[in-house]
C-alpha cells in the first residue's frame, strides 16, 4: 500500500475498469505492487487491484481468528490436566552419577596450561605446581624544598633524595598442592640490599647482592573447624593493603603505615604459624597466630626476643553481584616484644629512589629507642561499587617505657647519622604513633576489583579486553585499550609525641594504572608530601617534597 501511495503521489495515474493503475507519462503499464503478508504461504504476495487486497486481508483475518481459538483451547486443557511423571528408569538415567572412588595420590600425571603463569595439574586436582615470578622496573624524579634538602646532620633527608632508575622487585616463585590437602609456596626476591658496607662500587656503599626470603610456607588446607593452618615465613595478618599482593598494588608504593607497622625492615614477611578461618557463608573471616618480630628480610632472628601475637577479624555486612557491590570492615591487633630491646619507627616516601635498602630516603624517623614491649592496632574500611572502589585504614602503636637514644639504623660509615635526633637517655614513657590513609579509585573502562573471600583482600584485576595493537586483514591497524584505572590517595603519619620529634607527614598521590592484561601493567604516579620535622637542636628541616614515578610491572 505504501508503494501504491508513492506511485499515486510521484506520478498521477488513471484507474482502469479492472481497478489497475495506468501511468499517463508512460506507454508501458507499471509492475503490480507487492505486499508482505505474514500468513501467506509465499513471503510476498503480488497484488493487482484493491479488490485483491480486500480479499487477502479477509483471508488473513479468518486464519488469525482460528489460531487464537486453538491457543485458547490448549491453555484451558493445560490448566486441568496433569502431566504424568517420567518412568523410574528414565528418572534414574537422568540423575547425576556419584563420583567414581579415587585414591588420593594414585594418579600423578599432570597436564600443563597457562593460568596467569605456567601451571601443571593432575586430573583429580590433588597435585598442582605453578612456576612464576614478578619483575617491576621503576623510574622516579624528585624536587624538594630547602628544609628536606639540608644536610642529614641538620635534619635533612637521610640519605639525600636523588632521582633513580631501579629494579624494585625481581622475584621467582613456585607454589602448588600435594596430596589434595597440602599447599606450599616458595618465593625469593633478587632485588635487595644489605648493609654490608661493600666497596665494590665506591659511590654506592652498603649495597649487597643478597637474595631475600618472601613467602616460604606450607599449609594444611582442612584443619580443625574447616580452617587452614599455615607455618613458615609469611605475612602476618595485620593490615588490608599489607595482605594484598604487590603484583596489583593501587599505587607504586603502599601507604606510610606499611613502613611504620605492617612491614618495617622485613618487607612484611616474618616466620610464624597462623590459623585462617571463615564462616559458612564467607561473610566473616578471622586469622591469628604467633610470629617472630624480625628486623631483616631474610626470615631469621638470632635472639630470644621479638615474640609476637597477631590477629585479624573481618566482616562483609554487604555483598552483591559477586562482590561488584560490597562493604568490608576489619580490625587487627598486634602485641609483641621488641627486637633485642630496641624499636624504631621510620617511613619512606610514596615513591622510592632505590630498591629495598639503605639508598632509600627516610622522610620521618623516631631514631632508635630502647623499649621491651609494643602494642599496635589497625582498622579497615573498604568498599566496591561497580567501577568505583575505596579503601582506608588507620594504624596506631604504643611503645611502653621508652628511653631515647641518639643512634639510628643508618650506618655511620655513610655519614648519614642524624646527630641530636633525640635527647640521649631520656625517659619518654609511653610513645604513641599513628598513621592513616584513604584512597578512591575508578575504572574508566568499567571493570570491578575482584575480592578474595578466603584471605579477605583484593585479588588480581582482569581487563574486559586485553591491550593489543595488530594489523587487520584489510591492512588497517586494530587495537584494544585494556583497562584504565585512575586513583587518588591522601595519607598521614605522626611520629611526634612528648619529647620525641620523629616528624609529621602529609601526602597526596595521584595515579593512573594502565592494565594491559591480567599479567602486566604500567603505573604513573605524582606525589606531593609535606614534611614537618625539627630535630633536637631546633634545626627546622620542614618542607615539601614532590615526585613523579612510573613502573612497568609484569608477573607470571
Amino acid at each position: 500500500m505504501i508503494q501504491a501511495a508513492w506511485v499515486a503521489v510521484a506520478a498521477p495515474a488513471e484507474v482502469g475498469e479492472d481497478g489497475s493503475f495506468a501511468n499517463p507519462f508512460s506507454d508501458a503499464r507499471p509492475s503490480p505492487p507487492t505486499l508482505p503478508f505474514p500468513s501467506a504461504v509465499e513471503p510476498l504476495v503480488t497484488i493487482g487491484s484493491f479488490a485483491e487486497v480486500d480479499a487477502a486481508i479477509a483471508t488473513d483475518r479468518i486464519r488469525r481468528t482460528a489460531i487464537e481459538e486453538r491457543i485458547a483451547r490448549l491453555e484451558a486443557a493445560s490448566a486441568t490436566e496433569t502431566l504424568p511423571l517420567p518412568p523410574a528408569a528414565e528418572k534414574a538415567a537422568s540423575a547425576p552419577k556419584p563420583p567414581e572412588p579415587y585414591e588420593v595420590g594414585s594418579d600423578t600425571t599432570m597436564a600443563g596450561r597457562w593460568n596467569y603463569g605456567f601451571e601443571a595439574q593432575s586430573k583429580q586436582r590433588d597435585f598442582r605446581v605453578k612456576v612464576g615470578g614478578r619483575i617491576q622496573v621503576d623510574e622516579v624524579a624528585f624536587t624538594q624544598g630547602p628544609g628536606p634538602a639540608l644536610d642529614p646532620k641538620s635534619g635533612g633527608l637521610a640519605p639525600p633524595l636523588n632521582n633513580a632508575v631501579d629494579i624494585r622487585r625481581a622475584r621467582l616463585r613456585v607454589d602448588g598442592r600435594m596430596y589434595e590437602l597440602y599447599d606450599f609456596v616458595s618465593e625469593f626476591d633478587f632485588a635487595n640490599q644489605l648493609n654490608s658496607n661493600s666497596q665494590a662500587n665506591p659511590t654506592e656503599a652498603s649495597v649487597g647482592n643478597y637474595v631475600s626470603v618472601n613467602d616460604n610456607w606450607i599449609q594444611l588446607r582442612e584443619f580443625a573447624g574447616d580452617g587452614i593452618l599455615r607455618a613458615g615465613v609469611q605475612k602476618d595478618p595485620f593490615g588490608f593493603e599489607h595482605i594484598a599482593s604487590s603484583r596489583w598494588l593501587n599505587f607504586m608504593e603502599r601507604s606510610y603505615g606499611q613502613d611504620l607497622y605492617s612491614g618495617p625492615f622485613n618487607g612484611g614477611f616474618v616466620p610464624g604459624v597462623r590459623y585462617l578461618g571463615r564462616s559458612e557463608d564467607e561473610r566473616v573471616t578471622w586469622s591469628a597466630g604467633g610470629f617472630k618480630n624480625t628486623v631483616n628480610p631474610f626470615g631469621f632472628i638470632d635472639n630470644s626476643s621479638g615474640n609476637a601475637a597477631v590477629g585479624r577479624l573481618t566482616w562483609l555486612p554487604f555483598w552483591e553481584d559477586d562482590g561488584a557491590k560490597m562493604l568490608h570492615l576489619g580490625i587487627a591487633g598486634r602485641a609483641q616484644q621488641t627486637n633485642n630491646g630496641f624499636a624504631r619507627y621510620r617511613a619512606r616516601g610514596a615513591l622510592r629512589n632505590g630498591p629495598s635498602g639503605p639508598l632509600n630516603s627516610i622522610y620521618v624517623d623516631s631514631g632508635q629507642l630502647q623499649a621491651n614491649w609494643q602494642n599496635e592496632l589497625g582498622l579497615e574500611l573498604v568498599g566496591n561499587n561497580g567501577p568505583w572502589s575505596f579503601q582506608s585504614e588507620y594504624f596506631c602503636g604504643w611503645l611502653y617505657d621508652t628511653v631515647t637514644t641518639t643512634s639510628a639504623f643508618n650506618p655511620k660509615s655513610l655519614n648519614y647519622g642524624q646527630a641530636g635526633l633525640q635527647p640521649n637517655g631520656a625517659f619518654a614513657g609511653t610513645y604513641f604513633t599513628q598513621s592513616a590513609y584513604t584512597e578512591v579509585l575508578y575504572f574508566v573502562t568499567g571493570e570491578t576489583r575482584a575480592y578474595d573471600r578466603v584471605e579477605a583482600r583484593f585479588d588480581r584485576p582482569i581487563p574486559r579486553n586485553n591491550f593489543y595493537v595488530v594489523r587487520g586483514a584489510d591492512g588497517d591497524w586494530q587495537s584494544s585499550s585494556g583497562a584504565v584505572q585512575v586513583g587518588m590517595r591522601y595519607q598521614y603519619a605522626c611520629l611526634d609525641d612528648h619529647m620525641i620529634h620523629g616528624g609529621v607527614l602529609n601526602g597526596l598521590t595521584l595515579g593512573v594504572n594502565w592494565i594491559f592484561s591480567g599479567n602486566a601493567r604500567l603505573y604513573f604516579n605524582y606525589d606531593f608530601a609535606y614534611r614537618n620535622f625539627v630535630n633536637n637542636f631546633n634545626n627546622d628541616a620542614s618542607g615539601w617534597i614532590t615526585g613523579f614515578g612510573t613502573r612497568l610491572a609484569l608477573d607470571f
